[in-house]
Parts: structure tokens; sequence; C-alpha cells
């Protein structure tokens, strides 16, 4: 009789541990989909923004260019503002890391690892002194 209860327990133990595999997968799909729809709106809402913000842009330096043009000469105007475009430009190449890379790494890096859990902050400390 105990013999047949044997491969019983084993076959659910086998049905078990394939569920455990199954439902892993599953969470784990559904958090990679969830995760990829933040990233996705997110490059999209930034898309958006960044047309809507050039758009903008435009108009305001076509206004700069016609209000200087009424106390220089209009060439000298237009290259008033693309001057000023042209320092913006070597700005934005010279702290690119600080303005884009950075706050982009963070960004990924919040969405895709889990911060530490208390726990295991306390595991760590105890492991590694040092880190502290």
């Amino acid at each position: 009789m105990n013999e047949n209860k044997k491969p019983d327990s084993f076959a659910d133990l086998i049905d078990s541990v394939k569920r455990l595999i199954t439902l892993n997968l599953d969470y784990a799909r559904l958090t990679a989909a969830e995760k990829l729809t933040v990233l996705m709106s997110s490059m999209a809402f930034y898309a958006v923004l960044t047309v809507c913000a050039t758009m903008v842009l435009i108009f305001i330096s076509i206004g700069v260019g016609h209000l200087l043009a009424t106390t220089v000469a209009k060439v000298a105007a237009y290259l008033y503002v693309a001057g000023f475009y042209v320092v913006l430009l070597v700005l934005l190449v010279v702290f690119r890391k600080r303005l884009f890379i950075d706050p982009a790494a963070r960004f990924i890096s919040k969405l895709l690892v889990n911060p530490p859990t208390e726990s295991h902050r306390n595991e760590t400390d105890k492991q590694h002194p040092q880190l502290k």
C-alpha cells in the first residue's frame, strides 16, 4: 500500500513543480509586459512633448527675430537667434550625460530593478559591514 502512495506523491510533486514553473513564467511575462508598456508610453509622451516644444521654439524664434529686426538689421537679428541656438546646442552636448544619460539610466534602472527590501538590506549590512 505504501508503494502505491509514493508514485502518486512523486507525480503530485512533479505536477506542482511544473505548475510553479508555469506560474513563474506567466508572472515574468506579465511583469515584462507592464514594464515595457511604461517604457513605451514614456517614450511616446516625450516624443510628443519634443515635437510640441520644437514648434513652440520655432514660433518664439521667429518672433524674437522680428523683434530684434526693429533694432538691428534683419540678417543680424536672425544671426543672433541662430547664434543663441548654437550656444544652446554646445551646452547640450557638453552636459548631455547629466541632462539625458543619467536621468534615462535612473528611470530604466528603477523600472527594471526592484529596490532591495529592508530585510535584504539588513542581511547585506551583516555580511558586508564596510558597505554601510
